[in-house]
């Protein structure tokens, strides 16, 4: 057993055994900012070390306040890609695997399959749900996670065991009506403390926890210093999880 991780195996939450299967597992990281970059870091310092990565964009100024895996010499490069170089210089040995790219329904129904989890780095709702179509679809569980202002909410959602993301927003928001990072701010801590709470459900999944609770939703105010939970229930009549009817991604299919 690689010694990096001797503080982590001896927890009895994970032992030798669970250290061996967060090294088998693939998982990708879906979408490469703050969100995405602090949940790959944890992810693979936690021993996750086969990751693929997906974003269309490049680095960007107004980045470097909250993502902790970019600097100045970084603006301008794809995301994915310089991702990728910081985790490599974390663990060159890591499977890492960028993909400068939109994730849209061709590349979800490709990549998707192939891996054992996704985690949320998203910024829009619009691909969320595609995202959630698929991994219902595949079967494959995902962690919707999502930041704004000083606050966030994440939320594990495991195909067949609890409810999926349109159990818990039923109907899409007008397109344009949400608010964002750019309208709304966002405080440089928020995205790191979220990373940190989707980078150990990640983990809990991919061990098979009994901690693991499907469609418990956690809500954070990091500025207000305040945590709720919430039970989201399955929904029986659920479009997505209850008919199988993959709404997003026929949508965006066509759009395509």
């Amino acid at each position: 057993m690689d010694g990096r991780f001797a503080r982590q195996v001896v927890l009895p939450e994970l032992g030798e055994e669970g250290q061996r299967r967060l090294g088998e597992a693939r998982v990708l990281v879906a979408g490469c900012g703050a969100l995405g970059t602090h949940t790959a870091s944890a992810l693979l310092r936690a021993g996750v070390r086969r990751l693929v990565l997906v974003d269309r964009d490049v680095v960007e100024r107004s980045n470097l306040h909250r993502v902790a895996a970019f600097t100045q010499d970084d603006v301008g490069k794809p995301k994915a890609q310089a991702l990728a170089s910081y985790l490599l210089r974390i663990d060159p040995g890591a499977e890492v695997k960028p993909h400068v790219a939109h994730l849209g329904p061709e590349e979800a129904e490709a990549i998707i399959p192939e891996v054992d989890l996704v985690v949320d780095g998203l910024d829009n709702l619009e691909t969320r749900y595609l995202v959630n179509d698929v991994c219902v679809k595949h079967g494959v569980p995902w962690i919707y996670t999502a930041v704004l202002a000083t606050y966030g909410m994440t939320m594990p959602i495991i195909p067949e065991e609890g409810p999926c993301l349109r159990c818990l927003f039923p109907t899409p928001p007008p397109a344009g009506s949400l608010p964002t990072c750019a309208t709304a701010g966002i405080l440089g801590p928020v995205p790191q403390a979220l990373a940190a709470l989707q980078a150990t459900l990640a983990i809990q999944v991919l061990l098979g926890s009994s901690e693991l609770r499907p469609g418990e939703l956690v809500h954070v105010d990091l500025w207000a210093r305040r945590m709720s939970t919430l039970a989201v229930e399955r929904a029986s009549d659920c479009p997505t999880c209850g008919r199988r009817e993959f709404e997003f991604l026929n949508l965006d299919e066509a759009a395509h």
